[in-house]
This record gives C-alpha cells, structure tokens and sequence, in this order.
C-alpha cells in the first residue's frame, strides 16, 4: 500500500523576507538607531515651556492670595534628570529554506521609556524668610532700571522714600497717602531716562555679603542732555535737597540722606512688593463684601502710581479662553487670568518674577538624595 507523501508547506514569499531585512535592521545592535541627540531638541524646549508656565501661574497664585491674606508659598523647579532605555530584538523564521515550521515567518519587539526625575524645593526657612522680609538692595533695583525697565514703575512698586520723601501705599496693612513731590520726582526721572540724560553704575565692590561694599553711582547730564533735560535736571536736584553744582550722587540705603551729595532709597522688602502689586487683582464683589479679601486704596493725588497698571488680574467665575488669558490660575472657586493682550500686565509680571530672582542673588538651596532607577 503506497502512503501519499504529505503536502509539501508553501515556500515563505522570499520578496516578503527581503523587504522585512531594513525593518529588522532598525531593532539588530548592529542597526542602533540613536534617539539621545534627537530628543535635546525637543524634550529642552518642552521642560523650559512647562517650567516658565508654572513660574507665572505660581507668581499669579500669590498674587491672589495675598489678596485675600493668605501667605505666599513658593516652590523651586531644583533639578531636571532624564533617562530614555530603548530595548530592541528581531527574529526571522524562512519554511522554504530549511524544514517546515509551524511558527510565523518573522517577528520584532521592542520597547522606548522615558523616564524624568524632577526634584522639587519648598522655598521656606529663616534665610528664605530673611530674604523675602527684609528691604530689596538699591544695587538691584537699580539693575532693572539699566536694563532698560522704566523708573517710575521700579521706584514706584520698590521704594518707600527717597530722601525723605515718602510714597503712598495701596496695600490695607500700609495704607497711607504719599507725597506728591514723590510723583512729581518720578515722572521727572522717567523723562530724563527717556532722553538718556542719566547713568548708573557700580564704583566698588567689596565683602560677601548682598551689598556689602558696594556702591550705585547716579550720574546725571547724558549724550542727550540739552537744555530741557538739564531744566528737569534742577528740578529734581531741588526735590531732592541735593548740591546743584554736583554731577555724581551716591545711592545709599535710608529714609533721609546723609549729605547733599547722597541719594537715599528706603526700600520695600519683597513681601511689601507682592503686597502692593496684589492690588491689581479684582477680587469678586461677594468676597469683598464678605470681608474674605482686602480692598485697595484708589489714587487720588495726580500722578500718584496706579497700582492696577502694573499687573491686572481680571476674575471670572467660568475658565478664559486659552487663545485670550496669557496665565490663568483657579482660586476659591474662580478663575484669575491675565489678558494676552494687555502688555503692561504682562511686563509687569515678568518684572515681579525678575525683582523675586534679584531679591534672592544669594539664596542656595540643599538638593535632597537623588536615586535615578533604570525601568
């Protein structure tokens, strides 16, 4: 009796084995692909957006609570690691070349993690508290007004008297009513940085301490300093009290200068700072009403500092647009944002978030034990 000789499996499509080989080749040791310079770009820019998204909402969240006197809490972004594991394996099984299987012709696996440990700092102790309760150096703010940010908003949110002469306070813990000489000197100094007819710099730098040997020398008559600008030039000199023939004035730290040839700033501290700038919130009328937030001093002497045009909170009781709120933070029940479109809250902000970073030049953290796993 003859046995039929069993089917003979079809031959594996060699066109089929050749086209899986590039394929393969992407998980073969021998083909690495390499993705840790590819994801620099990326993953750099990504971390950079998230951490400036979370700075402005978390300057935007302490705003809002000193409004309804709640103390602010700051946390530090202290460290970024990142690890990426690629695991990679290829098999190919040809019927047609050698015996018969049962088992599919080819197979690939693998596996892509992305693992980031971000380690997190409560700002918090006596040299943070330090920090944020006593007064700002003159030598910082001093450093915005280089920059190019304007005087009267940087003397205005950052000091309390120029030789004696006092500015008002918005805040309900500091409510006074300043000086209109205060006002009066401002808009006299924005002009003349307008017209560069001053300049500062630093003469000396000695000891470790913040400010310790050093001294700001304002210096007065420009490239542009033509007749108007000395005019505005006299009128400040005489605000101040100071020595009309002089050019150059020391800045010092105080509520009166020492000699006419001295310029004394007595400066708020960063909390006085939040404080004021606090008052551009607007808070709904039923908290108010209620006694859950403080209310704002309204300018009445002219030329006095608004404080609403620094930073302007808007409330609602629904979410803003993501396309009109530059940040928006959640709040008791409401949503507090900044219009994209409005530019001076929008500087205004930048420079709270600047004044906090110079107020604390020498504030160092300990980063706890840092364990990075493989997954």
């Amino acid at each position: 009796m003859r046995i039929p000789a069993r089917p003979a499996s079809p031959p594996f499509p060699k066109g089929i084995a050749s086209s899986l080989i590039p394929l393969l080749c992407l998980f073969l040791p021998s083909c690495a692909m390499r993705v840790g310079a590819k994801r620099i770009v990326p993953d750099r820019f990504n971390y950079a957006a998230a951490i400036t998204t979370s700075s402005k909402e978390q300057m935007l969240t302490n705003l809002v609570r000193l409004r309804y006197a709640d103390p602010p809490v700051f946390v530090d972004v202290a460290q970024i690691v990142t690890q990426y594991t690629m695991q990679r394996s290829a098999a190919i099984n040809a019927p047609a070349w050698k015996g018969n299987s049962t088992s599919p012709g080819a197979g690939v696996s693998g596996y892509w993690a992305e693992s980031p440990t971000i380690t997190y700092n409560l700002l918090t102790g006596r040299k943070f508290s330090n920090n944020l309760l006593e007064p700002v150096s003159n030598i910082s703010l001093m450093q915005l007004v280089e920059s190019g940010w304007p005087i009267d908003s940087v003397l205005g949110m950052g000091v309390r008297a120029v030789n004696g002469i006092y500015s008002g306070s918005g805040a309900e813990s500091f409510r006074h009513r300043g000086d209109p000489r205060f006002y009066e000197l401002l808009k006299l100094l924005r002009e003349l940085q307008l017209r560069d007819a001053f300049s500062t710099h630093v003469l000396s730098e000695k000891g470790d301490k913040k400010g310790a040997g050093e001294e700001e020398v304002l210096v007065f008559g420009g490239r542009r300093s033509d007749s108007e600008a000395q005019a505005m030039t006299k009128t400040v000199k005489e605000l101040l009290g100071l020595n009309p023939d002089a050019t150059e004035f020391h800045i010092a730290f105080g509520a009166m200068n020492s000699n006419d040839t001295e310029i004394a700033f007595l400066t708020r501290s960063m909390l006085d700072i939040l404080t004021e700038a606090a008052a551009g919130v607007e808070v709904p009328a039923a908290d108010l009403d209620q006694g859950r937030a403080t209310k704002t001093h309204v300018a009445k002497i002219e030329g006095e500092l608004n404080l609403q045009q620094l930073v302007r909170v808007r409330s609602s009781a629904r979410k803003p647009d993501t396309q009109e709120a530059f940040t928006a933070i959640q709040h008791r029940g409401y949503w507090f944002w900044i219009d994209d479109r409005d530019i001076k809250s929008k500087r205004g902000l930048g420079f709270l978030m600047m004044l906090f970073s110079l107020a604390s030049p020498d504030l160092t953290l300990s980063l706890p034990g840092l364990t990075i796993s493989k997954p």
